[in-house]
């Protein structure tokens, strides 16, 4: 099974089970796992507080509708999509290592954040080795042409682009506001360790809008088809964790997020079923 992969998919793969280590350690003591929550191991804090745990829980979502997007692309897309992949992935490890190093060099943090030793270190070390396996993917590959990504030829691309654009939405209201102050109604003073959290939010959404305009470019109208279908799935998702935290959310940005999220599952259920739904209109 191995020998018979490709050096693209052994390289998602490895990616792959790495981020489920992290998907685990986001999510785990949410669904049952006997396991300390993600603001004790990697922030070294007695207690998470709700927001903080909230974000835990919202880059937990992100990650694993990156791992779904990666894994969909392994399998089910050409060996030119993968290596194209690759190249994503490589932009979003880059990402991730400044974030990583941002938050944890005494020389040029701004704000104190308690990061736990040993977790720094692994995490520096396998963003080093991801970033070294997929430039040797990309630098010994010869990569296919993709398309203009602003000028979508097909429907299920315009679709996606609309996708695109919705995220891109939430992640300016994200990184041009004081979100947790705005967005937020647990009291008191929000810490330097939530704002740290809201960090990795912001780059797990971005590395989702990479995604996007990774299908946008380079995926095939029927691959760009099963990529809308993961994605119902992942919205699906957030919109449950978005109810879920109705109590700690203002009435008005609830509304506002969910209408978002609506609007975009609607425009991802007709880039997975919009060729079904012409055909029986037309029948209709």
């Amino acid at each position: 099974m191995w020998a018979s992969l490709t050096s693209s998919q052994k390289v998602i793969l490895v990616s792959n089970l790495m981020g489920l280590y992290y998907a685990v350690m986001l999510l785990g003591d949410k669904i049952g796992l006997p396991i300390e929550s993600f603001g004790a191991k990697f922030y070294g804090l007695k207690k998470a507080s709700v927001v903080q745990a909230s974000g835990a829980s919202w880059t937990g979502v992100f990650l694993c509708t990156i791992l779904a997007d990666a894994f969909y692309v392994c399998f089910k897309c050409s060996e030119g999509a993968r290596l194209r992949y690759c190249n994503t992935a490589l932009i979003m490890a880059c990402q991730r290592l400044t974030l990583q190093i941002a938050h944890s060099t005494q020389s040029i943090r701004t704000v104190a954040i308690p990061v736990v030793a040993k977790e720094y270190t692994a995490g520096l070390i396998s963003s080093f080795v991801f970033i070294g396996l997929f430039s040797s993917v990309s630098s010994t590959s010869r990569l296919p042409a993709g398309s203009v990504w602003y000028k979508p030829a097909t429907t299920t691309a315009k679709c996606l682009f609309g996708m695109t654009l919705g995220c891109l939405a939430f992640f300016l209201q994200m990184i041009t506001t004081d979100f947790l102050a705005a967005v937020s109604n647990v009291k008191g003073k929000r810490t330097a360790v939530e704002y740290a959290q809201l960090d990795w939010c912001a780059v797990m959404l971005m590395g989702l809008i990479f995604g996007l305009l990774f299908a946008q470019m380079y995926l095939t109208e029927n691959e760009q088809i099963g990529f809308a279908k993961v994605r119902v799935g992942a919205i699906l998702s957030m919109m449950y964790l978005a109810y879920t935290e109705k109590a700690i959310t203002p009435c008005k940005n609830y509304k506002e997020s969910m209408r978002m999220m609506g609007a975009i599952l609607a425009l991802a259920v007709y880039a997975a079923h919009g060729k079904d739904i012409m055909k029986k209109l037309k029948r209709a």
